[in-house]
């Protein structure tokens, strides 16, 4: 696929998920899934020249939350894929507060939005062209004034997942981390205390 066949937006955006590490690749047409245009196949996004750039981010935003060494298991069904995860994991037989029982609790759709919103900010996108007004049940702009004024869940979800700081210390809509990168085996309890200094 030609990338003169795409929006600027799209360009954009295709450039920044694959520079921080996620599998993107436009194809011509995906079979029908959740969203128009974009499909989560193993892990990998693949969208068409049409797709939405908003559709795009939020996809990107739920991979991108999603410990890594399990992103491969997340398709179209995004709970389905957390659902085989927290069951094959092992997750309980570890300390709630382990970065990696943080980084799964903290994968649902508001962390997926105010990444994606954290995305578009990065890019450079227009407020509107990152949530559309028609999206959310036709509530995209009330989500938007939400992220705006850092006042949105899915905020606080990152932080707890470890990837960004709250806002007032400097933190959200800068990411620390854009790819979820907790691992079920590394040793010892999350610091939520500690990392909030930091």
């Amino acid at each position: 696929m030609r990338w003169d066949q795409l929006s600027p937006n799209l360009c954009s955006a295709i450039a920044f998920l694959k520079e921080v590490g996620l599998s993107v690749t436009v194809v011509p047409a995906v079979e029908p899934g959740f969203v128009d245009g974009c499909r989560i196949v193993d892990g990998a996004l693949l969208l068409t020249p049409s797709c939405q750039v908003s559709t795009l981010l939020h996809e990107a935003g739920h991979l991108a939350i999603v410990p890594a060494d399990y992103r491969s298991w997340i398709n179209d069904d995004v709970e389905e894929g957390i659902a085989k995860i927290f069951e094959l994991s092992g997750v309980q037989d570890i300390h709630p507060d382990h970065p990696f029982s943080r980084a799964l609790i903290q994968c649902s759709d508001v962390e997926a939005t105010a990444w994606a919103w954290a995305a578009g900010k990065a890019v450079g996108l227009r407020e509107k062209d990152i949530i559309q007004d028609h999206e959310y049940g036709g509530a995209g702009g009330y989500v938007r004034i939400l992220l705006r004024g850092k006042s949105y869940l899915g905020i606080h979800g990152l932080v707890h997942a470890g990837m960004c700081l709250f806002p007032d210390r400097g933190g959200y809509p800068l990411m620390q981390k854009w790819i979820q990168d907790a691992d079920r085996h590394a040793a010892g309890p999350y610091d939520f205390a500690y990392h909030q200094k930091s």
